[in-house]
Formats: C-alpha cells, structure tokens, sequence
C-alpha cells in the first residue's frame, strides 16, 4: 500500500510539473510575441529611420527579456528552437541599430512567425503525441 502511495505522489508532481511547464513557457513566448509587435508596428511608423531611439529601446528591453528566460528555456524546451530564437532576436536588435528597415522588417516577422510555431508545438496536442 506504502508503494502505491508513493508512486501516485510521483505521479502527482509529475504532473504538476509538466503543467507548471507548460504554462509557463506560454506565458513568456506570448510575452515576447507582444513585444516583437510592438516592435513590428514601432518600424512600420518610423520606416525612414529605423534605428530611432524608442525602436531601439523597446529591442534592447525584448533582449533583456529574453537573456533573463533563456536559461529556463535551455532547461525545458530543444536547445535548437531556443537558439534559433537567440539568434532572431540578437540580429534584429543588430539589424534596428544599423537603421536597416528592410531587414528589420523580415527579422522581426520572422521572429513572431518562429514564436507561432512553438507555441503550436508547447501545448501536448493528440496530434503532436501521436
């Protein structure tokens, strides 16, 4: 009886784990992805000088962001899609300081579709088990 108590605890925090992960990955790629709009739409108005401060500090608050998360990331999701990601968010905060709107424009597009994907991909769907 002891074991069966035992492993339905296991069980128990497993679970609670799991759905503790789950939320908490949400919540911070839907947080990054509110940011990268914002973003999107802070290039779209200034088309003609990307590079203007309040681009770059809204890029520079994204990045801070995503340093402080990224580690929790590392430990919970492929290390592969948390680096792709990295590697989004430093090129476009590189892209936005060198006043290259064309490229800002597809980093920054790229960065919200890339976040759609996982997103998709963090919530266990029957499809994605199977």
């Amino acid at each position: 009886m002891k074991k069966v108590v035992v492993i339905l605890v296991v069980f128990a925090l497993m679970v609670g784990a799991m759905i503790g992960e789950i939320v908490y990955v949400n919540k911070f790629y839907n947080g990054l992805q509110s940011d990268l709009e914002a973003i999107s739409k802070s290039i779209d108005e200034s088309e003609e000088h990307v590079g203007n401060a309040v681009t770059v500090e809204l890029c520079e608050k994204l990045v801070k962001k995503w340093e402080k998360g990224k580690r929790a990331l590392l430990t919970m999701q492929n290390h592969n899609t948390v680096r792709n990601l990295d590697d989004k968010i430093v090129s476009l905060l590189a892209v936005v300081k060198s006043d290259n709107y064309n490229d800002a424009v597809i980093f920054v597009q790229s960065a919200i579709n890339y976040i759609d994907d996982v997103l998709l991909d963090s919530i266990p769907y029957l499809s994605n088990i199977f």
